[in-house]
C-alpha cells in the first residue's frame, strides 16, 4: 500500500512539473488516471441495469429460493424490484457509486417494518457483498449474497 501511495504521488508531482504547475501555484492539472478512472466508473454504473438472478443458498426445507433483481440506474439513484417465488418489493435508497451498490427493500409485517439492506461491488456481471436485515430496531443478522447477470 505504502508503495502504492509514494508511486501515486510521484505520478501526480510529475504530471504537475509537466504542465508547468509548481507547489503554491494557482490552476490545476488534469490526471489521465483519473479521467480514466472517471469514465470507468460511469461504464461500471451504466452497466448495472437489468436482470441480475441472486445465487441464493438453499433453505433449510431443501428448496433453493428464485430470487431476481431487476435493476434500473437513472443519473446516480438505482431503482428496481425484488421478485421472489412468493412476493415482490421495491427497491428504495438505492446508490451507485463506481463499482459500489447499495438499495433496500421495507416491507411492513406485524412486528414492524422489515429493511433489508444490501451492499456489495459490481465486477463484470457479478455482485458480491452482504445482506443485512433489521426487524424494527432490531438487527436479525448479516449474511453473504451474491448475483449474477440473468442470461437472455
Amino acid at each position: 500500500m505504502k508503495t502504492q501511495t509514494i508511486s501515486i504521488v510521484t505520478a501526480a508531482t510529475i504530471l504537475l512539473v509537466g504542465c508547468g504547475k509548481q507547489s503554491g501555484s494557482s490552476g490545476t492539472a488534469s490526471s489521465p488516471a483519473k479521467e480514466q478512472s472517471n469514465a470507468e466508473s460511469a461504464a461500471t454504473a451504466a452497466n448495472i441495469t437489468g436482470a441480475w438472478k441472486w445465487i441464493a443458498p438453499t433453505n433449510p426445507d431443501g428448496k433453493t429460493p428464485d430470487i431476481t433483481f431487476t435493476l434500473k440506474l437513472q443519473g446516480g439513484t438505482l431503482t428496481g424490484t425484488i421478485n421472489k417465488s412468493t412476493s415482490a418489493e421495491v427497491i428504495t435508497n438505492g446508490v451507485v457509486q463506481g463499482d459500489d451498490v447499495s438499495f433496500q427493500t421495507v416491507v411492513q409485517k406485524k412486528a414492524g417494518p422489515t429493511t433489508t439492506t444490501y451492499s456489495g461491488k459490481i465486477s463484470g456481471d457479478t455482485i458480491k457483498g452482504t445482506v443485512e436485515i433489521d426487524v424494527g430496531d432490531r438487527k436479525l443478522g448479516t449474511q453473504d449474497w451474491e448475483a449474477d447477470r440473468a442470461k437472455e
